[in-house]
């Protein structure tokens, strides 16, 4: 797998001395005395494959770069932490560094000419004015360090930003078309998650208004693929209309758990089936039982998606990324294990815990990489994404099966993460370990809202299954790195401001006790799924044999109450424990009400 990715239609790419980012390339560079020049390509990327096919194809354009500059390829999906620090604006980036890593400029597609062009410009500059262009990467260097030390733990978590989210989220909405944003429109199952927990917890007729109109337009519009099932990345268009072709795993992962939960507390079923379909599609499509894990995506292909639905056959169809990535597999298990029960397939959970025990072996054996496939992990490191995801798979595993060697392996995993990757100075975890020898812009150590939040959230389930308050003070730490700054992620703060909601509640647990497939435990699923407390924990246990009788069985904190066999009676136990909580006197001045 260490072979570079060229577009899958003919081209002469290959004949560029293309050569992996290392120190080997950079050490090149210095000895020849000669630029980089960094291309950044992805799979799915249609643009690309056009830049393999006809710029890179172009002799002019190799016999510059092979003669004037070290080129080095990188793969968006198995690099993301080099793509998020010197993507320039979009795929393919085409960059142009300094022999040590430092980024000078660049720019995304470019056809041969425009290429060619710049090439020479480049090779000229770097020639006569290479002080300016030094000047300029250390510039770039310095503020990106500066950048990235503003993220540290300062003011105190409060409640009232979950307001300010959502506000922004509400402000972002496409009320003639649903979605979030302006064209291009894409699917963001991150913002939809925070809108169905909006809904759930307020109960407010807005949430649901927005949450139907950008389902109904998503599965009715272009974006939806009505014949194979899954949803494209994303469309030109507001109205969901011109869709760019490729399918990616993480969306699908989202949106199907997004349409399941919006089924449940909408109470319609069409949704549910849209989450199966899409279940179906990425278990036909994109599953790979002999890694075993869902490979990334599956690439754009016009000519497949030119016929006619009765034309379509398998062997026509675009061909997946051979790669599975150990982060959206962390997911991918998250969302079977849920979606096993609430669509009532214990098949979904078999292939959980089977992905799950795929990642958690690579993670024991010291050999945990972002990229792995049959043949195994490739020499790719595991960034902290990829830890957040296993931690948050093995807690939804703990959840779903109550068995206690999950939880011994979150422990172990949560250790891990925060000896490798938390900040014990500054608060929040960083995306790549510390490396002596980092190149260029890995040096800098950054943190991201998206995986602070998924660590945060898995940390607050972990603490609440340990009462271990360390956990809950790191999740804080994690997010309270984040104060100042969520406001400038606009809308895709989204979770953030439902893991900060986690975690200034207390956690309610509801351990549904019966059979996925059993119309009683269904019922009482989709009544734990309706409630309105912030922290909601649903865990599922299968009953024992002969057990014929669905329950719920509540707890808040160390507060346990008797199970209850109706929906109904789940919502009246969660109610009055929780006023409880609130009132811990309530009792006695029913007694005395003279007092």
């Amino acid at each position: 797998m260490s072979e570079f990715r060229f577009s899958p239609n003919p081209n002469q790419a290959q004949l560029v001395n293309w050569l992996h980012w290392g120190p080997a390339a950079f050490a090149k560079a210095q000895e020849e005395d000669k630029p980089v020049l960094l291309s950044i390509s992805a799979v799915w990327c249609y643009w690309c494959h056009v830049m393999d096919e006809e710029t890179y194809s172009d002799p002019e354009v190799q016999d510059l770069l092979n003669e004037h500059f070290v080129t080095i390829r990188v793969d968006n999906d198995h690099r993301p932490d080099i793509n998020f620090r010197y993507n320039v604006g979009g795929w393919p980036t085409t960059a142009f560094l300094t022999g040590h890593g430092g980024l000078i400029g660049g720019a995304t597609y470019l056809p041969p000419e425009q290429l060619i062009s710049m090439l020479a410009e480049f090779a000229e500059a770097y020639k006569n004015d290479r002080p300016t262009l030094y000047t300029q990467a250390r510039d770039l260097m310095n503020n990106r360090k500066a950048h990235a030390s503003r993220f540290v733990a300062s003011e105190e978590l409060v409640e009232s930003m979950v307001d300010r989210v959502a506000r922004v989220v509400a402000g972002a909405y496409d009320s003639g078309n649903g979605g979030f944003g302006s064209e291009p429109k894409f699917p963001n199952a991150s913002i939809l998650r925070f809108v169905n927990h909006l809904y759930r917890t307020s109960g407010e007729k807005f949430y649901a208004a927005m949450l139907t109109k950008t389902l109904d337009g998503m599965s009715g519009g272009q974006i939806w693929d009505s014949s194979d099932g899954g949803f494209f990345r994303h469309c030109s268009q507001a109205d969901w209309g011109q869709p760019q072709l490729e399918k990616m795993v993480e969306d699908n992962l989202g949106l199907a758990r997004e349409y399941l939960d919006a089924g449940i507390l909408l109470d319609r079923s069409r949704y549910r089936e849209t989450a199966r379909r899409i279940i179906n599609y990425m278990m036909e499509q994109l599953y790979d039982p002999a890694a075993p894990g869902f490979r990334g995506s599956q690439g754009a292909h016009s000519d497949y998606f030119a016929l006619s639905p009765d034309q379509r056959t398998d062997e026509a169809q675009p061909a997946p990324d051979p790669s599975c990535y150990a982060n959206s597999n962390g997911l991918a298990v998250t969302v079977l294990l849920d979606a096993a029960w609430k669509l009532g397939d214990s098949t979904l959970q078999t292939t959980a815990l089977q992905v799950l025990e795929r990642l958690d072996s690579m993670a024991q054996t010291g050999s945990f990489s972002h990229v792995y496939s049959e043949q195994g992990p490739l020499d790719a490191p595991a960034l902290f994404t990829d830890w957040a995801w296993l931690l948050t798979a093995l807690m939804q595993a703990h959840g779903n099966t109550a068995n206690e060697s999950y939880l011994e392996r979150a422990v172990a995993v949560a250790q891990i993460m925060m000896e490798r990757f938390f900040d014990q100075d500054g608060g929040g975890f960083y995306d790549i370990e510390e490396q002596s020898e980092a190149i260029g812009h890995l040096q800098i150590r950054e943190k991201t809202l998206i995986d602070n939040t998924v660590a945060a959230q898995a940390l607050v389930r972990l603490h609440q299954s340990t009462r271990n308050e360390d956990y809950r003070q790191v999740a804080e730490a994690a997010l309270s790195v984040f104060v100042d700054t969520f406001r400038e992620q606009g809308e895709f703060a989204a979770d953030y401001g439902l893991a900060v909601h986690l975690l200034k509640n207390e956690m309610v647990e509801v351990t549904v006790e019966g059979r996925p497939e059993d119309p009683g435990c269904q019922e009482l699923l989709a009544a734990a799924s309706r409630l309105s407390q912030p922290n909601l924990d649903i865990k599922t246990v299968v009953a024992a044999d002969g057990d014929n009788i669905a329950r719920a069985h509540v707890c808040l904190d160390t507060v346990c109450l008797p199970p209850v066999d109706s929906p109904a009676e789940l919502a009246d136990a969660v109610a009055g424990l929780t006023q409880q909580q609130e009132n811990p006197f309530q009792d006695i001045f029913q007694v005395f009400p003279g007092n």
